[in-house]
């Protein structure tokens, strides 16, 4: 037998980071000797629980015959924010009826729980019609229910309100509550263990009697995440795990702040983008020494990336400066016209919450401060951020310089928040304020994040960056001309950063008998052992490599030196195109310093390897003038199978400007029409609303007649641009 808890913030059980706060399915496991699994949520409410929180379906996929479910809710049920409103007699009961149908569908037990009271001066009720509305579901469905509510209202008029205050949290400084706390709503420890108490009390033979009474409580300590030396293994410091509640705090916090970063304006959000990046602009030096010491990236390569940080936020100020990205589109009304043209005005409007989960691979491009967190601020929505495990230090260093420059632009430093742990992960994706996320990683991870995406009552937009294999094809004439020249070009882009960028190219199409691999084998020899970011990775680069170097016909050209054991030797294979048809393993990417030549004998062998192609952040084409004819086919080709084409040159390095596209067909990325490069990648956080026929006083600034923003707008078709400000030029 096991007790399954649904409810809210009052039952939940809380980490060690929040005591003394406590709930009562916390200390009710202290009483008894049977499992109990408490799935209480801070928040709840008996609508949100199941349609936006996912609670109703983890405890079902739980629970079984024996098993006995407390259904406790009413607190939040009366808001009308974030979806949790449910009528007494409507919404409400018709969610608890939910969790009765489930349970008993299971052979377990459901046990109706009405909400405890909270503490009042007068004694009087808080819950309205909630706990009779439970009541009257209870004798109609003929279940047995916990007057919880009662029992506890009658406890604390018995203490009267000074002696209850000791229950609830109701504190003086302390470590956890720097500012203290008056709280008639949640418990300390002796207040959950009195409501456990009373629960235990009312519900008789319902529940297994009291094995102990417990005095005190345990918290849970997360598991932390440690800070790994890449170069040694050695452990640097360690960072708490966030807990589901805990990241549920963090999202509400985030979205509080929302209507901040709407009313900022495109010119307060640009001031604070300035803000941050010059704050991680002063903090360079710091930034690198903590990423290079848990990446082994090397001092040089991530103060470039720094670099491109700082710019990134830099570029997106300019965007909001230049108000385009708004695409306020204004048709006028027509009374004479049949029918009536109405006053519509259309503009894109933040999204909400973003989760941005950071890169392995790019400490800070791709990661905290990076594109993801760059492009959804300056779209107006407060970002949460799950740190990558690989480099947990230089995230939190980094979140700190956000912070510093959130509050030197006058902002609330919360616009940026930051998570550790795996779990966190996947609560941030399923928390229902959460509306968009920012993915960069694995083809496993991601697809594995953005089912559980698409899978809640409220689809999000899920925006992964998963898998590359970024084919390069050397065409006869350009093998002919500039071998040497391709083979030194090509082994240096498989090589840096150890093939730990995105868009390192993992397949070469090459002419037979062009000798493209035996020219890069040199390149290969001479490469010094390669440290990986971490320990998975590193097992993931040998064991792909090994496979590999397994397939029949496939050959082991060059070797790197070889290292220590922290260390692995660039690879670099080389076969005929005819194995692609016997092995799917060439067609996915290995993520390290390797690449695979695969050798053709004709223009349609050409095409049809590329065709085989999975989808790309690029494509790369090294051909010659006089080859038009197979280049334009060629070309046509890679447009379906890639977001960027790269010509005569090689695909590592991202410039980040206006007109970059770095995305591609999946399994590339999930969503294939959006970029996460470029200012165009904002256009992922924004969505639009139309005005019709809106009182002049209720239109926002852009929509206005006197456009007080100054940003482009379309005019009845026209696109009109604003007119510069007295003193300064138009641009």
């Amino acid at each position: 037998m096991r007790i399954f808890i649904a409810g809210d913030s009052t039952a939940a059980d809380y980490p060690s980071g929040q005591a003394p706060q406590a709930g009562w399915g916390q200390a009710l496991a202290r009483f008894l000797d049977v499992p109990v699994v408490n799935a209480a949520y801070p928040g709840a409410s008996a609508r949100s629980s199941i349609e936006r929180l996912g609670m109703h379906d983890r405890i079902m996929s739980e629970i079984g015959a024996g098993d006995v479910l407390l259904i406790c809710f009413g607190h939040n049920d009366p808001r009308h924010d974030q979806q949790r409103f449910g009528a007494p007699y409507g919404a409400y009961t018709s969610c608890l009826r939910r969790y009765l149908d489930g349970a008993r569908s299971r052979d377990a037990r459901p046990v109706l729980v009405t909400p405890v009271e909270r503490r009042t001066p007068d004694g009087s009720s808080t819950h309205g019609e909630y706990p009779a509305a439970m009541r009257a579901l209870a004798e109609a469905e003929r279940v047995p229910l916990v007057d919880l509510q009662g029992a506890s209202a009658r406890r604390w008029r018995e203490l009267g309100p000074d002696a209850t205050k000791e229950l609830f949290l109701w504190l003086g400084p302390h470590p956890n509550y720097p500012r203290g706390s008056a709280d008639d709503t949640h418990f300390t420890a002796a207040g959950a263990i009195e409501v456990a108490r009373l629960l235990l009390a009312e519900a008789g033979p319902l529940l297994p009697p009291a094995a102990r009474i417990p005095d005190d409580l345990t918290w849970r300590t997360p598991v932390p995440v440690p800070s790994i030396d890449a170069r040694t293994g050695d452990r640097r410091a360690e960072y708490a795990t966030a807990t589901p509640q805990e990241v549920g705090a963090v999202c509400r916090r985030a979205a509080d702040l929302l209507p901040v970063l709407d009313e900022a304006g495109p010119r307060g959000r640009a001031a604070l983008l300035d803000a941050m990046a010059a704050a991680l602009d002063d903090r360079t030096d710091e930034l690198v020494a903590a990423a290079d010491a848990e990446t082994a990236l090397g001092e040089a390569r991530l103060t470039g990336e720094a670099a491109r940080t700082s710019g990134q936020l830099r570029l997106f100020a300019e965007v909001l400066r230049e108000g385009a990205f708004l695409d306020v589109r204004i048709d006028s009304a027509d009374p004479a016209a049949v029918p009536p043209k109405p006053d519509l005005r259309r503009m894109n409007v933040p999204l909400g919450v973003v989760g941005v989960f950071s890169a392995s691979n790019f400490p800070f491009a791709f990661s905290v401060a990076g594109g993801d967190t760059a492009s959804a601020l300056a779209a107006g929505c407060a970002v949460v951020v799950k740190a990558h495990e690989l480099h947990p230090e230089a995230s939190v260093r980094t979140l700190g310089a956000l912070r510093a420059g959130a509050a030197a632009a006058g902002f609330p430093e919360d616009v940026v928040q930051l998570v550790h742990g795996r779990d966190a992960g996947t609560a941030l994706v399923q928390d229902g304020r959460v509306k968009a996320i920012g993915f960069t990683g694995s083809v496993r991870g991601g697809r594995y994040l953005h089912d559980l995406a698409m899978a809640r009552p409220e689809p999000i937009p899920f925006y992964g960056e998963l898998g590359s294999l970024n084919p390069l094809v050397v065409t006869p004439g350009a093998a002919k001309a500039r071998l040497a020249e391709i083979a030194e070009g090509l082994a240096a882009s498989v090589a840096l950063g150890a093939g730990q960028f995105c868009v390192k190219p993992g397949l070469v199409l090459a002419p037979a008998g062009s000798g493209l691999a035996d020219a890069m084998a040199a390149h290969f020899t001479g490469l010094a052992p390669q440290t990986l970011l971490g320990d998975s990775i590193r097992s993931a680069f040998t064991e792909g490599a090994a496979e590999r170097a397994s397939i029949p016909g496939l050959r082991t050209v060059a070797t790197g030196r070889t290292g220590d054991g922290r260390q692995v030797a660039a690879r670099l294979m080389a076969g005929p195109v005819s194995l692609l048809g016997s092995s799917e393993l060439l067609l996915e990417e290995c993520f390290g310093p390797m690449t695979v030549v695969l050798e053709y004998t004709g223009e349609a062998d050409l095409a049809e390897a590329l065709a085989a192609a999975p989808g790309s952040l690029t494509v790369t084409l090294h051909s010659e003038p006089h080859e038009t004819g197979l280049a334009a086919r060629l070309a046509a080709i890679a447009r379906d199978r890639a977001g960027r084409l790269v010509f005569d040159g090689y695909p590592t390095g991202v410039a980040v400007g206006w007109a970059q596209q770095h995305g591609g067909p999946y399994p590339a990325t999930t969503a294939p029409t959006t970029t996460s490069a470029g200012t165009a990648a904002i256009a992922r956080f924004l969505r639009p609303v139309a005005y019709q026929n809106c009182p002049p006083p209720l239109l926002p600034p852009a929509l206005r007649d006197d456009d007080p923003w100054r940003v482009p707008r379309r005019l009845d078709g026209t696109l009109v641009l604003p007119e510069a400000p007295p003193g300064r030029a138009a641009r």
